[in-house]
């Protein structure tokens, strides 16, 4: 240990034992570190501690009353007692206290069984009160919507309100009333205004706060699977909760995942669609009638034997497939496989990659000098955090969580710039608002900017290329900044990806990251937009992001060019809704009429789905096993939680491998794993199940700096994308307790 982290070492006695603690640690933590466990009700390592329930107090020697360790720091010749018969009392005393007018309807409520006040009860050993109340009368319960509040159950711990303002950011709780006549109530006092994530119902250790959606099932009834989100990019891990195999909730471990147990509302309400009367649960078959359902057998050699035929007469140029951000790893590398190994076709690709290949399969080519998937980890050290085209609050909530507990916890700061008002606390130290339009010129006046005023040491010819940027105070403002505090990393959301001029933005938001020593982390829409460029399903690309040799397989045009021009005669659409989310999907619509014959899988019948001749039933990823690859390229894995309506996508695209002569071998998600794991040098670890994935070999060894000629855009500009929380969620659309508060905003 180096002579200065001695320094901010202390010495300190707990129960006899001598130890050691880095200065600013508090006697819970240094108590709990070695092994003293210590109970806690209002306590949550997360937040700021408040000290409101007294549970945790412990003895210190030459001091007359028991202090909270969950407050008090470690001091230099500190001697603690955290158990003791004087102590024990005092906490019994305390519970008594709380529980003085709390309901004893346990049977009747929610939380029972996983209640932290039952559960400190039972503990300390209480079994009765000392003191008594005036009567107790129930009140009626609040309804804010997706949150219902209890003021009866309620212990005023105030966890609602320090997760919804230190770790939300939206501070939509206060106190009202002092005494016994407190209570949590909205900061107006009208009804709950908020994005209704449910962190509060997450936090809340007793039934006070809960779901609105409806109670219906006890916490020892529920089998829990602990799974990732299948929403956004972020990777969050959440915990399904099953009775009768029928998905109740969604909950989340505090202790799990690099989201700390935050989740977003789609994450904690959006898992209605999983078992959705929307749900299509059989194959269905085009006819005169329209659709009709059929069996899986029937439908998978009508499909084996279409494909066949017109394999048969055009070849591999026939077939056109598009991939799914929303589907597992192993999903899209059996899709892919399929296609190159079976129809001996190279021509699939996804969505992002459609609405901007550069910036997605080809990133490490475009960018490749700069990495674009700063990992979570970096957040912990990073000194600046530069939101560019993205609302931190809204676009990835959890992105959002993690900024600000790097804020809270080491002092971070942050500068948004965004062409509307950006809300995000706490509040920016430099917002900018820009033109929409004007985008890329305001990129090219910060770096601009940025090369005269910054003092970074760099390239004259590159310098001269750029210009000097125009005198701008709130650039300067931002430049100034950023070299005060150093260590910044850009956080590019869906404004500049889906802008016109996105590759000249992009390019420069990575040069001014080589300027300024920092990293950049695309936001990505879907929970496998990452994994479905890694694992091949683009055009050119195989899996691991390898360059496609076989010219036979080489696509030279664009799916939809393909379509337009009659070379393709067969589309297969796996897990994506096109006409829902591509920019520009007439054009989409359109190429469909020249196509003769059109495959769609997927769970529910999507504007794309209603155009195909035959549609296969996939499972969702609450009922299969796999992978998702987030954002910063973290793979993790998924578990099936109920049993499967329709097949997972690797098992059809297997099955009419097999039908067509080809068998992959794959029984189980395992070969798939292992198959992967062999072939693509990305994904070695693949069957780990958490690792990230290491693009450093994909990255160009380069010090030039370069600039992106910005593509011309004619006609008026304006951001065509909804980035509200619900509108980012192609499930939410089968989500009805959702329904009302689309937008993040109770209707």
């Amino acid at each position: 240990m180096s002579v200065d982290a001695k320094k901010k070492m202390v010495t300190l006695t707990i129960n006899d034992k001598p130890v050691e603690v880095q200065k600013g640690t508090t006697i819970l933590e240094a108590s709990r570190a070695n092994g003293f466990d210590i109970p806690t009700l209002c306590y949550l390592k997360k937040l700021k501690p408040i000290g409101s329930c007294r549970l945790c107090s412990v003895e210190l020697e030459g001091v007359a009353s028991p202090v909270m360790s969950c407050e008090t720091p470690a001091a230099q010749g500190m001697n603690v007692t955290t158990d003791s018969e004087s102590l024990k009392k005092y906490r019994q005393d305390m519970m008594r206290m709380i529980l003085v007018e709390h309901p004893r309807d346990c049977p009747v409520c929610e939380r029972s069984g996983e209640c932290s006040l039952q559960d400190r009860t039972f503990e300390l050993n209480v079994l009765g009160h000392k003191w008594t109340t005036q009567g107790h009368t129930r009140k009626p319960i609040v309804d804010w919507g997706l949150i219902k509040y209890d003021q009866n159950l309620c212990i005023m711990c105030e966890r609602c309100i320090k997760v919804c303002r230190e770790v939300q950011g939206v501070a939509a709780y206060k106190i009202d009333g002092t005494g016994y006549k407190s209570k949590i109530n909205t900061v107006t006092g009208e009804k709950l205004d908020c994005d209704f994530c449910g962190q509060c119902i997450s936090v809340c250790p007793v039934g006070a706060l809960s779901s609105g959606i409806g109670f219906a099932g006890r916490a020892w009834e529920m089998k829990r699977t602990a799974t990732i989100c299948p929403h956004c990019g972020v990777g969050c891990t959440l915990d399904i909760n099953v009775k009768k195999d029928k998905v109740i909730r969604v909950t989340s471990n505090h202790k799990a995942g690099i989201n700390d147990g935050n989740l977003c509302a789609r994450g904690r309400f959006g898992y209605q669609f999983i078992q959705s009367d929307e749900r299509v649960t059989a194959p269905l078959i085009k006819s005169d009638a329209g659709m009709e359902n059929a069996k899986w057998n029937d439908a998978l050699e009508a499909v084996a034997q279409k494909l066949k035929s017109y394999k048969d007469k055009f070849g591999g140029k026939a077939f056109v497939g598009i991939g799914s951000e929303r589907s597992t790893n192993e999903d899209n590398y059996v899709f892919q496989k399929f296609f190159r190994e079976v129809l001996g076709s190279g021509n699939l690709d996804n969505v992002a990659n459609m609405n901007n290949g550069d910036i997605c399969s080809k990133a490490f080519e475009t960018f490749g000098d700069v990495s674009l998937t700063a990992s979570y980890e970096s957040f912990d050290s990073a000194d600046l955090f530069v939101l560019i085209g993205a609302d931190g609050s809204v676009e990835n909530p959890v992105v959002g969580n993690l900024i600000r507990r790097a804020t809270i916890n080491h002092g971070a700061d942050t500068a948004i710039a965004y062409s509307r008002k950006a809300v995000f606390l706490p509040e920016p130290k430099v917002a900018l608002t820009y033109d929409y339009k004007d985008m890329n010129s305001f990129m090219l006046n910060l770096l601009g900017r940025t090369i005269e005023n910054g003092g970074y040491d760099v390239d004259s010819a590159f310098t001269k290329s750029v210009g000097k940027g125009s005198a701008d105070l709130a650039i300067d403002e931002l430049v100034a900044f950023t070299k005060k505090r150093g260590n910044p990393i850009y956080i590019v959301g869906q404004e500049a990806q889906k802008h016109p001029q996105a590759n000249a933005i992009i390019r420069n938001i990575a040069n001014l990251a080589k300027i300024c020593g920092g990293k950049v982390l695309m936001l990505k829409e879907y929970c496998n937009t990452q994994g479905v460029n890694d694992i091949g399903v683009s055009p050119n690309v195989l899996p691991g992001r390898k360059p496609e040799y076989r010219p036979e397989l080489i696509c030279g045009s664009s799916v939809i060019d393909q379509m337009k021009s009659g070379t393709a005669k067969v589309l297969i659409v796996f897990d994506e809704d096109v006409l829902g989310r591509l920019s520009g999907s007439e054009s989409f619509r359109d190429a469909c009429g020249n196509v003769e014959y059109i495959v769609v899988v997927d769970q529910f019948k999507s504007e794309t789905a209603k155009l195909a001749d035959v549609f296969l039933a996939s499972s969702t990823s609450a009922e299969k096993d796999g992978t998702f690859t987030d954002m910063e390229g973290r793979c993790q894995a998924v578990f099936r939680a109920v049993s499967p309506i329709g097949k997972p996508a690797w098992q059809i695209f297997t099955e009419l491998a097999s039908k067509l002569g080809k068998d992959f071998g794959f029984k189980s998600v395992a070969d798939i794993q292992a198959e992967i794991a062999k072939d693509v040098p990305l994904y070695s670890g693949i069957a780990s199940g958490d690792f990230l994935v290491d693009y450093g070999p994909l990255l160009k060894s380069s010090s030039e700096l370069k600039l992106v000629e910005p593509a011309k855009v004619e006609g008026e500009l304006n951001p065509s994308y909804d980035q509200s929380l619900f509108s980012l969620g192609l499930y939410t659309d089968y989500c009805p307790a959702l329904k009302p508060y689309q937008g993040g905003k109770a209707q």
